[in-house]
């Protein structure tokens, strides 16, 4: 029943390292689907004519995609683990007794080499464009994606991510800060100003940058103060990333935590557009969003680009009633656009007084001897209220057009899959590929991470699908 197994651990075989790695094995997959010579293309201005021979470019990105498939989160643990997996030193091309490049050696040819910006030609035009490595690395694969026929970018999906920075939360200093104008406040002043004109109303002052108080953290100036519900507090980064309705990440851009998604969205979106276009067999159709993003000027900006948004139920916002109260709620309020008024349940109306620059808002009010003798005035009005009075937003028409589209079929179909796509992308980031925290420090350190880690995802997706 006992049996003693003999280890002949000094006995000399000569084997293949070919024939050790198993034909399903992931890398063997990757390195069929994709071989990686396109990386000296990529890095060729970056390396000089002349010269002591340099560390395979290769091999160094090879090492840094083993690093994130396989969610190891350190360069030294990661050279360690290539010492004595198999596969790991195949899919490097090294032999059993060829040395394993030292862990720091990515970082500095990172530091020295890959951060620099290059230029080469663009897919389409074929013109000369400034771009990184990994940028460049991250659209390759992509494309090779749109060749297989994998990728469908006609049903798009965007969200966020939060990722702990790599900062001590009690290092920390507050300073005052001037706050940028919002980017399109330009055309909604512009608006503002013709309405005014239109309707002989007092124009109201422009505005001006506010100075806010803001944390910046000593260790990495670049995160942003994060705390959202009942998440600890600490120093993040944002992730604004967008998929494909196949879970193909199409594009990211890493923010501070302290920006909300309404703020974020815009680059991800023109770049989205700019790179596929709209309608057709191959530009995008729709985009599904979560509830952060339902503003009146992201709903402008998409259907104005002639792209459906897709956006879920948002509960009324203002004060909560029991349910014992009988009272009148907003929505109660009937909207006249061919006239710009409001009619109260009591049929009076509520006319345009005046403008809100700050909030982009046109303040309707009813006249006061309306509200003295209507007989819903203590369900309507307060004690402290003289008259009703409601805003609405310059743009609302554009959230209006938007609740229409969330009843009908064509959103029940495709909203459903965000929670399968863009969801899915974050849960397996997190839990596989190491991006729950950060260990790298400042926007573009991260932002060409989250281009690495999204380009092994998408490598691993047509590996094995391929």
């Amino acid at each position: 029943m006992i049996t003693k197994t003999t280890h002949n651990q000094p006995s000399v075989k000569m084997v293949i390292l070919e024939e050790l790695v198993p034909e399903d094995h992931l890398l063997r997959k990757i390195e069929k689907v994709i071989p990686m010579g396109f990386i000296y293309e990529i890095v060729e201005p970056l390396y000089s004519k002349v010269g002591a021979p340099s560390i395979d470019p290769v091999r160094l990105f090879k090492m840094a995609f083993i690093n994130r498939l396989y969610g190891i989160n350190s360069m030294r643990r990661t050279t360690e683990e290539i010492r004595v997996n198999l596969a790991y030193r195949w899919y490097l091309g090294l032999d059993i007794d060829d040395p394993v490049p030292h862990f720091s050696d990515f970082s500095k040819n990172y530091t020295r080499k890959f951060s620099q910006p290059i230029s080469i030609p663009h897919p389409a035009t074929g013109e000369m464009i400034e771009t990184t490595v990994f940028v460049a690395i991250f659209e390759r694969i992509l494309s090779e994606a749109m060749k297989r026929g994998f990728l469908y970018p006609g049903h798009t999906y965007m969200d966020s991510t939060h990722i702990k920075a790599s900062a001590n939360k009690k290092k920390f200093t507050t300073e005052e800060i001037q706050t940028d104008l919002r980017s399109y406040q330009a055309e909604l002043d512009a608006e503002m100003d013709v309405y005014c004109e239109a309707m002989n109303l007092k124009k109201p002052a422009a505005l001006e940058a506010e100075v806010k108080k803001r944390k910046v953290n000593t260790v990495d100036p670049d995160s942003g103060y994060f705390c959202k519900g009942e998440h600890e507090k600490q120093f993040a980064y944002l992730a604004q990333t967008a998929c494909d309705s196949n879970g193909f990440i199409l594009a990211v851009k890493v923010n501070p935590a302290n920006l909300h998604d309404s703020t974020t969205f815009s680059p991800v979106f023109q770049e989205l557009v700019e790179k596929f276009g709209v309608g057709g067999e191959k530009g995008i159709r729709s985009i599904g969003l979560d509830a952060g993003y339902k503003v009146p000027s992201i709903a402008r900006e998409i259907l104005q680009t002639k792209i459906t948004p897709l956006m879920p139920y948002t509960c009324p916002k203002g004060r909560k009633y029991n349910e014992d109260e009988e009272r009148i709620v907003r929505k109660e309020f009937i909207y006249d656009s061919q006239h710009d008024v409001y009619y109260c349940p009591n049929q009076c109306t509520l006319t345009p007084r005046s403008v809100d620059r700050k909030d982009g808002t046109k303040i309707y009010r009813a006249k006061k001897k309306d509200c003295d003798m209507c007989p819903l005035r203590s369900q309507c009005l307060s004690k402290t209220t003289v008259t009703k009075s409601l805003k609405r937003h310059f743009w609302q028409s554009f959230l209006d057009e938007v609740e229409l589209i969330r009843k009908t079929e064509y959103h029940a179909r495709y909203y459903a899959k965000r929670k399968f796509t863009i969801e899915r992308i974050f849960a397996d980031a997190k839990e596989k590929h190491g991006l729950r925290y950060t260990r790298l420090k400042g926007l573009k350190r991260l932002q060409d991470e989250l281009l690495l880690t999204f380009a092994c995802m998408n490598l691993k997706k047509i590996a094995l699908w391929a």
